[in-house]
């Protein structure tokens, strides 16, 4: 067996599902973005609690599109497979607008992801881990 066709197939097919992810962010649709999710994804966003679960996802997404638009391109920066686990390094640069008053805001985020392969060969996020590139800076009310 070919192990190199084999390792490229995965990487084409990780990189693949991070694409097909941000395609569902970017038209707004949520049972493509889940689609992509393994049944015990966890994701682990900063300064926050972890989201534990594609219900929690689905339900805490639902609401965040209701808050903002996005528009993101993704960007690999490593990918690398070994047995039925992937492991990804990316990039996704976003546009957040605030869909109550029109404010947007820039995004750069830094994304360490773990795949699972599943039993019928196809790959699922598993973990996802992210964070700003630009420090956030505290909004204060206005006076």
């Amino acid at each position: 067996m070919d192990t190199n066709a084999t390792f490229d197939d995965d990487v084409k097919a990780i990189k693949k599902l991070g694409e097909e992810f941000f395609s569902g962010v970017n038209t707004e649709d949520l049972d493509r973005r889940m689609a992509t999710m393994d049944p015990e994804v966890v994701i682990m966003p900063p300064g926050r609690p972890s989201i534990v679960g594609k219900e929690e996802i689905r339900r805490l997404s639902h609401d965040y599109a209701e808050t903002y638009e996005e528009e993101c391109s993704l960007a690999y920066d490593e990918v690398d497979v070994s047995g039925n686990w992937g492991f990804a390094r990316a990039t996704v640069s976003a546009t957040r607008t605030s869909r109550s008053d029109g404010a947007v805001e820039k995004l750069t985020l830094k994304n360490l992801w773990i795949f699972k392969k599943q039993a019928g060969g196809e790959w699922k996020f598993w973990r996802i881990m992210f964070n700003n590139t630009i420090p956030c800076t505290p909004k204060v009310a206005a006076p």
